[in-house]
């Protein structure tokens, strides 16, 4: 086996160096389309509900905007296959980037005149999901077709810092654009899209990249599980990305209402505690990728579970509200499990055939933890509401969510060290 695919496979850090100015700015060409589908993102998830709830309760709410979690089941799958597929002279995997950009755009042009018909908003969520999807798939892709594996972490890390700062500006921005007038925050999404999409355009429309040789491979869903079984180490990441997914995916859903209802806080204060999240998470992607390509992916995301893991407990023990300031290291090791795993799979798909495969097995089990994450910390809390151990009764069930988080990272220790 070369040497570079032997080091691949075994995960350790390359010879590290300062990254050149024109990596620096072509990482940041690369990376920039997240910030827009990120802002755009939450202002679909976050202040989409905002227009339900008009017509509905939060049932529903919660039915159609967790409706994600199925899409992301079979899309990021299909589009994987059909990029690796599409040769450059059709425009490869940038040709079902593109298509998917100009799905989400059209669904956040038509969300808010929607917004009067149940059936007509729902139909607009589930065709941006499906935009969402097509695009982050192949967009994905392009990171192992395109970086160098000597500063692959990096390259996530700078993607992840501009991701985690479109999620912080979508946060605190949106309530603002929405009080301005209702289509506003949809309209800004959509001018994201468009703008930083074009700008990647512009950055690879002259930059040669290797096109996936000509396939006999078998279709999109049996060539992800073609894959999957091949290969032991990524049936070990595919599950252990599961679960950090669905660890993260348990907080993100209940967090409001753990800090509303189970420690007393007003929408005020939680919404200053998340801004805390945002911006730890900003600080932490491009760390995370600096630390992966300085000491290892597997050994710095290690180091994630367990200050993740660490940082849990007080929330399960206490409610004193003292406490709460662990959220912010909690949130910091959070993003380094969110950063790192796709750059780890990239080492694991040395084959240029299947790396548009490999991102939608990402997105694969992506959509598995968002599926069981919530889930799960939904029935815990039903469970635990009136049980008095622990922070249970006192915060009405809430903090059992964060023994959910928990497990899932527990049952990820030994995956990880399998990859």
């Amino acid at each position: 086996m070369p040497a570079e695919e032997s080091h691949r496979d075994t995960g350790t850090p390359a010879e590290h160096r300062a990254l050149l100015w024109n990596e620096r700015t072509f990482l940041f060409a690369l990376g920039s389309p997240a910030f827009g589908m990120a802002l755009a993102y939450t202002f679909v998830t976050t202040y989409g509900p905002v227009l339900i709830h008009e017509l509905s309760g939060p049932a529903v709410t919660g039915l159609l905007i967790g409706g994600e979690g199925l899409f992301s089941l079979f899309v990021p799958v299909l589009a994987g296959g059909v990029s690796d597929r599409l040769s450059r002279r059709f425009g490869g995997r940038l040709s079902i980037l593109l298509g998917g950009g100009i799905v989400a755009i059209g669904a956040l042009v038509l969300m808010p005149l929607a917004s009067g018909t149940l059936s007509l908003l729902a139909l607009a969520l589930a065709v941006f999901f499906i935009g969402y999807f097509a695009y982050y798939t192949p967009y994905y892709a392009l990171y192992p077709d395109l970086v160098p594996h000597d500063f692959r972490g990096r390259s996530l890390g700078f993607q992840g810092g501009l991701r985690s700062a479109g999620l912080l500006l979508g946060i605190s921005g949106g309530g603002f654009l929405l009080s301005i007038a209702q289509p506003l925050p949809f309209a800004v999404g959509a001018a994201a899209i468009a703008v930083f999409t074009a700008g990647l355009w512009l950055a690879l429309r002259t930059r040669p990249w290797p096109s996936p040789p000509a396939s006999t491979q078998r279709t999109s869903i049996a060539g992800s599980f073609g894959v999957l079984a091949r290969d032991p180490r990524i049936r070990a990441w595919f599950f252990g990305n599961a679960c950090w997914e669905g660890s993260v995916a348990a907080l993100r859903t209940f967090v409001v209402l753990y800090l509303t209802i189970g420690l007393g806080f007003s929408l005020n204060q939680s919404s200053t505690t998340l801004a805390l999240v945002g911006g730890a998470a900003v600080l932490a992607a491009p760390l995370a990728g600096i630390l992966a390509d300085r000491y290892g992916h597997r050994r710095t995301m290690r180091f994630g579970l367990v200050a993740f893991g660490i940082g849990l407990l007080p929330a399960v023990l206490t409610t004193n509200t003292m406490f709460v300031a662990a959220i912010v290291p909690v949130a910091f090791a959070a993003v380094i499990l969110m950063t790192l795993p796709y750059s780890l799979l990239m080492g694991l798909l040395p084959r240029l055939s299947e790396h548009g495969t490999g991102a939608g097995v990402f997105g694969l089990s992506r959509g598995l933890g968002v599926l069981i994450g919530p889930l799960l910390s939904g029935l815990a809390i039903k469970l635990t509401a009136s049980l008095p151990v622990l922070a249970f009764a006192a915060t009405k069930g809430y903090s059992s969510i964060f023994v959910v988080a928990g497990v899932l990272l527990a049952i990820s220790f030994p995956l990880l060290r399998r990859t």
